[in-house]
């Protein structure tokens, strides 16, 4: 993850809001007989790798992000005019919801999720649509049950099936694995709810902390690092909610992505973080992350006065969820 929210932003011209960090999708080269399309094929190839300049600022970054956008409309509308039988135009339609974050970002309307769910159904569906475009397609349909597992609709079984299917039919794709490990995750976090958590280390500050001797207090399980934008920008809400509730039994114990111990130290001082960390300098292998099968942060497990975790998404309207847990 980037330190900054706005250099992020590339990442959707080519990575759906399911693939891993760095990963891109593959383009598509032209072939030795050219045919027709092809050359305004390889203008859009162009755009898709992102605007040249980079931005120094937020406002900077709408500029020259807008001005991306224009580009990338003029060329995909004219690409359908000419060429509308083109297949091309299906690979041409996932990359426009692939550019929904910058959308948001500059302030434009996004793709809404029955547009989204239409589209990969009609390429699923159609004839002409190369493997790999059918491959990303499924990868989104999956991803999408996956999420929607988070908000508790669907089941784990039928999330694990969908995997194993999409996977059966696209045993190439390369974002199998994170479908794979997604599903592992999922499965981790049934187990979760279904006993008290357990869990005992020591503390950068040499303290132990032991969750059997935190129940009847209501703890979040905060997964971070301060190499991580979104982690960073959710400090202010967290202390915030912290400093409000504490009191009442609300208790905050992180375990930290970090490999540099000084760089934690001095980060967690400055922004007035009085809760203990767990730290082992191992980064994505935390030992702690790694046994819960955390791929991806920031990560927020709320976990009540009885010890079971009832949320492994309490990231947002965090304050809400600590007082309903409260007050239960």
């Amino acid at each position: 993850m980037k330190p900054i929210l706005y250099s992020t932003i590339l990442a959707t011209l080519t990575v759906t809001s399911f693939a891993a960090p760095g990963a891109t999708a593959p383009g598509i080269a032209l072939k030795a007989e050219a045919k027709p399309g092809d050359e305004a094929w390889a203008a859009i190839e162009g755009i898709l790798v992102g605007p040249k300049k980079r931005p120094t600022s937020k406002e900077e970054a709408v500029e020259i992000y807008t001005a991306h956008l224009k580009d990338f409309d003029a060329k995909a509308a004219s690409f359908r005019k000419d060429f509308p039988t083109d297949g091309r135009r299906w690979k041409l339609s996932l990359e426009e919801i692939k550019m929904n974050g910058m959308r948001k970002f500059v302030g434009q309307p996004e793709r809404d999720e029955a547009a989204v769910a239409k589209l990969v159904a009609d390429i699923l569906a159609a004839p002409d649509a190369d493997k790999e475009t059918k491959g990303f397609a499924s990868f989104m349909s999956v991803g999408e049950m996956g999420d929607a597992l988070e908000n508790g609709k669907g089941t784990l079984a039928e999330f694990e099936k969908a995997v194993a299917d999409h996977i059966k039919a696209y045993p190439d794709f390369k974002m199998n694995a994170r479908l794979e490990a997604s599903a592992k995750t999922q499965k981790t976090k049934a187990e979760l709810k279904s006993k008290p958590f357990d869990l005992k280390f020591t503390a950068t500050d040499g303290t132990e902390v032991d969750f059997a001797k935190l129940r009847g207090k209501v703890v979040l399980v905060d997964f971070w690092a301060t190499w991580c934008g979104p982690c960073v920008a959710e400090v202010p809400s967290v202390v915030a909610t912290y400093n409000k509730l504490h009191e009442k039994g609300f208790e905050i114990i992180g375990i930290s992505l970090d490999q540099d111990k000084s760089k934690l130290d001095a980060f967690v001082k400055d922004k007035a973080m009085p809760w203990r960390q767990f730290f082992d300098g191992k980064g994505w292998q935390n030992e702690i992350a790694q046994k819960f099968g955390i791929n991806s942060i920031p990560a927020m497990w709320l976990i009540d006065k009885k010890g079971m975790v009832v949320s492994t998404n309490a990231r947002e309207g965090l304050a809400v969820k600590v007082e309903k847990a409260l007050a239960e």
